[in-house]
């Protein structure tokens, strides 16, 4: 009589041909932060600085009588580009005078 062969069920066959699983990434180290060098914060304070004229209001101020305008209107909307114009060049007006 001829001898009988037994086949293993799947998952123990699929377990020992399951490729094995990648490796663990390494953890990403960061850069250290460098301190500034004197160089580096007078470019950026460079950069940043506002040069304006004698005669030109800042932005600051044209934004604050803008909305002054704005609440002396009532407070209606669509007409914030024309207080912004008005606004700037009345306080450029202001400054001439001086």
């Amino acid at each position: 009589m001829a001898k009988k062969t037994i086949s293993k069920p799947k998952a123990e066959t699929t377990r020992a041909e399951a490729p094995a699983p990648a490796p663990a990434a390494k953890p990403r180290t960061r850069a250290r932060a460098t301190k500034p060098s004197d160089k580096d914060v007078a470019a950026d304070q460079a950069d940043t600085t506002s040069v304006s004229m004698a005669s030109e209001p800042s932005e600051e101020q044209v934004r604050l009588r803008a909305y002054h305008r704005y609440l002396e209107r009532g407070g209606g909307h669509g007409m914030d580009f024309e207080d912004w114009l008005e606004a700037k060049r009345e306080l450029r007006e202001l400054n001439d005078r001086k």
